[in-house]
């Protein structure tokens, strides 16, 4: 059987799966002055990055007119190209333990191949979250225009491998390894 990986979309309807290249997502600095706990500041620049992402919030939560979330959850698409060497992902071994789920924090993502969308393997990268008013969400998907959308099973899949990796639980004290 030939299971399609992605669709052409377009309007305010977001669903899981969607990809928004060039999505702008805060970055807040590591050094933000907030002043004392309870007191108010002047407000600062937060500064924000353009990034390729991927919704990851459920479909059925961003219902027109049913949301249950206003809020919608986002992590970073990379492409290869994006790692540098020394870096996780940089390499075709990491890859391929991605694609086999051996990290758990990253999932590869098919190429596409429609037309206007072609593009290379990509990597989700589950250790960087982001959130965004689904109302600018909405927004931007109208301003947009086309965009690709990941199909079921394959948006299942991303999402329980998300799943996985926050439903990890280590163990302060492990089971000994048996003798062979």
């Amino acid at each position: 059987m030939n299971y399609l990986w992605y669709d052409k979309v377009r309007g305010d309807d977001v669903e899981q799966g969607d990809i928004f290249e060039n999505c702008p997502v805060l970055v807040l600095p590591s050094k933000l002055s907030l002043g004392p706990l309870g007191t108010r500041t002047e407000p600062q620049d937060i500064p924000f990055e353009c990034r390729d992402v991927i919704v990851l919030s459920q479909t059925c939560d961003m219902v027109k007119y049913q949301e249950k979330t206003p809020e919608v959850l986002l992590c970073g698409v990379w492409q290869k190209s994006d790692f540098q060497a020394g870096q996780n992902m940089a390499s075709n071994a990491d890859w391929e333990n991605a694609r086999k789920g051996r990290m758990v924090g990253f999932h590869v993502l098919n190429k596409c191949d429609l037309e206007g969308f072609r593009r290379d393997f990509r990597v989700v990268d589950f250790r960087r979250v982001h959130s965004l008013p689904l109302d600018f969400v909405r927004n931007m998907a109208i301003q947009s225009g086309d965009r690709i959308r990941l199909l079921p099973p394959y948006r299942e899949h991303l999402s329980q491998a998300f799943a996985r990796f926050f439903m990890r639980v280590g163990l302060p004290v492990d089971i000994p390894e048996f003798e062979h």
